[in-house]
């Protein structure tokens, strides 16, 4: 299918259980689910998958696809950055910038899951939103729902910005070394001219 039918979808719930009800029937829908999770946010800001979803979209979803990325990120260093956690700005490598563009499509996927809940984390392949949406609905829920090809950009561009911090933490630590080493050896030649004198 086309790729403007490819969607990152959250799918939140006022109750925590409907969210389970929800994933048993997500096959129903009527809509075309790549992949699911259910994912429950934590205290700390972090989203842990939950195992004991009784799907056919739960069994070794979240590791290996691109909802396993999105839930990495946004319960990892970028979603606790997004306001989900004591401590958000320590460790992270995103552009603080970047990350507070509410617009952005994970910042608006992460803003939907508070501490304490759950939801529904998919990848669709959706020609109409009508039977998701209806589904959800049917059952008291709301669907967030992000062109993949967006979600995949943001994916992109924090990939490169990881990259780019860990090049420039490098370089710094050897600079620290060097400098490290130069002081050592003024204090050896120190040492040695005090012998000498």
């Amino acid at each position: 299918m086309a790729d403007d039918t490819k969607y990152a979808v959250l799918i939140t719930f006022p109750d925590n259980a409907k969210t389970f009800e929800a994933m048993t029937k997500l096959g129903d829908a009527g809509s075309d689910v790549v992949a699911a999770a259910v994912v429950e946010r934590g205290k700390d800001g972090r989203l842990t998958v939950e195992d004991h979803a009784d799907s056919r979209f739960a069994a070794g979803t979240a590791g290996g696809s691109l909802i396993g990325m999105v839930i990495g990120v946004l319960g990892g260093p970028l979603g606790v950055l997004l306001g989900w956690g004591v401590g958000a700005a320590a460790g992270s490598l995103v552009d603080a910038a970047r990350a507070g563009d509410q617009d952005a499509a994970l910042a608006e996927l992460s803003r939907q899951v508070p501490p304490g809940h759950n939801a529904i984390v998919a990848e669709t392949d959706e020609p109409s939103t009508a039977a998701l949406d209806e589904y959800v609905a049917s059952m008291g829920g709301t669907v967030t729902r992000r062109p993949l090809e967006e979600v995949v950009s943001e994916l992109e561009a924090q990939d490169a910005a990881a990259e780019a911090a860990a090049d420039a933490a490098a370089e710094e630590l050897r600079k620290q070394k060097r400098e490290e080493r130069k002081e050592k050896l003024h204090d050896r030649i120190e040492a040695l001219k005090a012998k000498f004198a």
